[in-house]
């Protein structure tokens, strides 16, 4: 019998997804700035490698509080994009 349940690592990625998703369309919101620009801001983001990375467990922290923190402590990701 085959199982068709999804794996916690296939369940993972898709939390991690949904999560950077979420956070790209917070901060093209709130910086007032396109979905394109707002990803290349989050994939250049010293946030995004965290995430990526699992560290600290920080991919499991609610999106609008990490698009806040990465507006707040990455300043000049948002600098780049005006202009």
């Amino acid at each position: 019998m085959i199982d068709s349940h999804p794996s916690q690592a296939d369940l993972e990625s898709i939390r991690k997804e949904s999560l950077e998703k979420d956070i790209i369309a917070i901060i093209a919101n709130k910086a007032g700035i396109g979905t394109r620009e707002a990803m290349d801001i989050y994939f250049h983001s010293k946030l995004s490698t965290q995430i990526d990375g699992g560290v600290y467990g920080i991919q499991y922290l609610d999106a609008r509080y990490l698009a806040d923190d990465l507006m707040e402590n990455e300043p000049e990701l948002f600098a780049k994009s005006v202009g």
